[in-house]
């Protein structure tokens, strides 16, 4: 995946879908890179599984470290998965 996503800071840089995708998983765990790692193993380039992963992260409330939280939100989203 190499296409650019729109979205430039000053005019002339551009995220990569890829780069946007791993942003995305990025920023919810508050950029702890270990939780961020596990987030892009079990996404990769899939947004299934960028989407599955970002609606069960909010739910994983009960989780309190981060990394916690994103291993029961890759676990519940791998769960949903079995319905597509």
């Amino acid at each position: 995946m190499t296409e650019l996503v729109s979205g430039s800071v000053g005019g002339t840089a551009s995220l990569t879908a890829q780069q946007s995708t791993r942003l995305e998983l990025l920023r919810p765990v508050m950029n702890d890179t270990a939780a961020a790692q596990a987030a892009i193993e079990f996404v990769g380039d899939d947004l299934l599984k960028l989407e599955l992963f970002k609606d069960q992260y909010k739910l994983a409330t009960t989780e309190r470290e981060v990394v916690a939280r994103t291993l029961k939100a890759i676990q519940d989203a791998k769960e949903a998965l079995t319905l597509f």
